[in-house]
């Protein structure tokens, strides 16, 4: 079965890809996990670091400086400017994903899933290669067995096809619903 999408894909879906991507090992040793917004988890993260940063200076500031003080606030510093670089870069992908406009093929056949975007190399995942294939809000994605992070998402507008032919085709592959 081939697919061949010429549509972009919303903003809410290439935030959930981030997201997939950035919580791929936790979703492969727990599938049925729920999938946690790593923007506002990082948004929050940095706001307490600020906070732990601020309440440290204050006290500092008015109760006197000792070394314990100044390393939380080092500490939250620095874990503030680590979180803020993560949103950064999240962002970036989501933004980099939404400038590609090139259109993509999906192809589901006995030997596995590829996804091959216009111009560039095919990414190919072997069925015996699948951990497991999960629906999310906005994709349905195959994730791979091994640790090498490859994880093939595809919008929701093919779900319905993609789960007819492994049903249909017999696939060995476990869903995740």
């Amino acid at each position: 079965m081939t697919i061949e999408i010429k549509e972009k894909g919303s903003k809410a879906y290439y935030k959930e890809v981030v997201n997939v991507l950035s919580q791929y090992r936790q979703l492969l040793y727990r599938p049925e996990d729920k999938l946690k917004d790593g923007f506002t988890r990082y948004i929050f993260l940095t706001a307490a670091m600020v906070l732990l940063g601020l309440m440290s200076l204050y006290g500092g500031i008015t109760g006197g400086f000792n070394a314990m003080k100044i390393l939380t606030v080092i500490f939250a510093g620095l874990a503030a400017v680590a979180t803020i670089v993560i949103l950064v870069r999240m962002n970036k992908m989501v933004n980099a994903y939404i400038a590609d406009d090139r259109p993509s093929v999906v192809t589901l056949d006995e030997n596995g899933v590829e996804i091959e975007k216009t111009g560039s190399q095919a990414i190919r995942l072997a069925w015996d290669n699948v951990a497991f294939v999960r629906p999310f809000v906005e994709s349905t994605c195959f994730f791979s067995k091994d640790m090498s992070g490859i994880v093939l998402c595809v919008n929701n507008d093919y779900r319905k096809e993609i789960m007819d032919y492994i049903k249909s085709n017999n696939i060995d592959v476990k869903v995740v619903r």
